[in-house]
């Protein structure tokens, strides 16, 4: 189709040399650019059909072996049914019932042979209606290509993954299909500049890519969501093997300008086993599989298996009700005491989330609170605990109770949220709970994961008087170098190197090592999952600052810890 200042192909279909002459005149007079190319016969029309491209075809109505009616049939032929281009009819001759026909059989328009004037202007016209089609016909690609597209990698998306997966399922019986979740709602894509955030995306959709095969199919679903429809494959052996390969391919740290980005990466796999196994039953079954994948493991892979549809059922159910769950008072705190080795007394409490389903009652936080992590609640639901937790404090304090620390545990995305150290700083105020009353448990994985932005998010935290809680320490990096740098006042030795204290010489040697560590840092060192005597007793020989643990209490409510503390309090007296 003409595009701007473009010379315009017409192909006249004319036997007359003086009227194909005329005509040619009269275009070469008037400012209209076109190359005339000229035919006399049903061959010479049916020659110039199958080997060019017009833009316009003027044709006149009587020649030897055809009329305008039959021309129109082949034009309309050679473009699908009906013209692909505008034909205009002339003849000095012609009918009105013929000229209807024409109209009927495709023609833009018809008008005497001799009435040249006239046909100046229709074909001004008819290359503007051209050029607008034109655009209008880009408008449609470019909206289609949207509409199939991630605007940020260029992937197919959902709805062209589904239109792929029912061609695939016609013509392929094996067939197999991935759902691969990297940080659907990272901190590292929420707290990043947009364009970052992109690059982002881009980067890790590059990485898959480098992993799948040429009749494999891509697709980027959402911001860190992906997923992969294989074809000729239903081995379980095999999409293991696919999983691994995708998740290693992630593992290493994204280098973004001055960020360095470690992410976690799940996949949720459905062979297809049957025919009735349509386009939406493998993706309901791909989902239900990455449900059942631990989000904090990272690195996990799961095969879908029947009873998974019941899970994930639930699982969305526990979802919708943790929408409402925060507006219907539905969760409470725990309060587990922390005691001093040494002689016993209570120096703080963790503060731990519990929720009672109004009809399922008690849920466990190892349920739901990945599915908080998920959805993104997480953010939301852990501002209500530090400010609950903080007024619960102040509570007991009122009370005439000892004063004593309180801590909570950030997530990922709560520590990485903009205006963390503006919510914190809001809370004390509220609350009026001194700020070194408070201290903020973080994950090594959390604190390592761009180092520079945690660096200012602590610095800042340290600065409102808040003391800060490494927790889960020695579960991944036990840097020294970062235990330097990081603003940080205690370390909490995971509960892994706890638990086999008494068997493992291991252990006892990783936890005297962690102890001296922190303590030549001026650290103090909490010891959590304690529950036996004999744990308590080595970490005495081992100079632990602080114990935690079923041995001394389990989780109590909010009255039950006044009490406790109460009665530990008035035991030491």
């Amino acid at each position: 189709m003409p595009k701007e200042n473009a010379v315009l192909q017409i192909l006249l279909i004319e036997d007359s040399d003086d009227d194909a002459e005329l005509l040619r005149l009269a275009l070469l007079d008037s400012a209209i650019p076109a190359q005339l190319s000229r035919v006399a016969n049903r061959a010479g029309l049916s020659a110039a059909l199958s080997d060019g491209s017009w833009d316009l075809i003027v044709c006149d109505h009587h020649l030897p072996d055809l009329d305008a009616l039959i021309a129109l049939d082949m034009i309309g032929a050679a473009g699908g049914g009906r013209p692909a281009m505008p034909v205009i009819v002339m003849s000095g001759t012609m009918e009105t019932a013929e000229a209807v026909e024409a109209m009927h059989r495709g023609a833009r328009d018809c008008m005497a042979k001799h009435d040249l004037p006239k046909l100046l202007p229709i074909l001004e016209r008819e290359i503007a209606h051209a050029r607008a089609e034109a655009e209008l016909r880009t408008a449609r690609a470019t909206l289609q290509q949207r509409a199939e597209q991630n605007p940020v990698t260029g992937l197919p998306n959902r709805a062209r993954l589904e239109l792929h997966l029912e061609a695939l399922l016609r013509d392929q019986a094996n067939a197999a299909l991935l759902l691969i979740e990297v940080g659907r709602r990272s901190h590292a894509i929420r707290a990043l500049l947009p364009d970052a955030g992109h690059k982002l995306q881009q980067e890790m959709a590059r990485r898959l890519a480098t992993q799948v095969g040429p009749e494999d199919f891509l697709a980027h679903l959402d911001d860190g969501s992906f997923a992969l429809a294989l074809p000729h494959c239903n081995s379980e052996e095999a999409l293991a093997a696919i999983a691994r390969r995708l998740n290693r391919s992630l593992e290493p740290p994204f280098e973004l300008g001055d960020y360095r980005i470690a992410i976690s990466s799940r996949i949720g796999a459905f062979p297809r086993r049957s025919n009735d196994d349509d386009a939406e039953h493998m993706l309901l079954a791909a989902t239900a599989a990455l449900l059942q994948v631990d989000a904090r493991r990272g690195g996990a892979y799961s095969l879908y298996t029947p009873d998974m549809r019941q899970i994930g059922q639930r699982r969305l159910i526990l979802e919708s009700a943790l929408h409402q769950a925060l507006a219907r008072q539905e969760f409470e705190l725990h309060y587990q005491p922390k005691a001093s080795i040494s002689d016993g007394h209570v120096v703080g409490a963790e503060a731990l989330l519990r929720w009672r389903h109004p009809t399922l009652g008690p849920i466990s936080p190892l349920e739901f609170v990945p599915i908080l992590e998920d959805s993104g609640l997480i953010v939301d639901v852990g501002r209500w605990v530090i400010e609950e937790a903080c007024r619960q404090a102040l509570r007991w304090r009122e009370e005439g109770l000892p004063a004593i620390n309180i801590a909570v545990n950030l997530s990922a995305d709560q520590f990485h949220e903009s205006g963390l150290t503006d919510t914190i700083r809001n809370i004390l105020a509220e609350t009026q709970l001194p700020p070194e009353r408070l201290v903020l448990e973080i994950t090594e994985r959390v604190a390592v994961n761009g180092e520079a932005e945690t660096l200012a998010v602590m610095d800042a935290l340290h600065q409102l008087g808040v003391r800060i809680a490494l927790d889960d320490f020695g579960a991944d990096y036990s840097s020294l170098g970062y235990l330097k740098r990081f603003p940080i006042d205690s370390l909490k030795i995971d509960r892994m190197f706890i638990t086999d204290l008494d068997a493992s010489e291991a252990d006892r040697n990783i936890v005297r090592a962690i102890v001296a560590m922190g303590h030549s840092l001026g650290l103090r060192v909490i010891a959590e999952g304690i529950e036996t005597e004999s744990q308590r007793a080595f970490l005495v020989t081992c100079e632990c600052d602080v114990m935690q643990g079923y041995l001394y209490s389990r989780p109590l409510t909010a009255a039950d810890f006044a009490r406790f503390l109460t009665m530990a309090t008035a035991q030491l007296a």
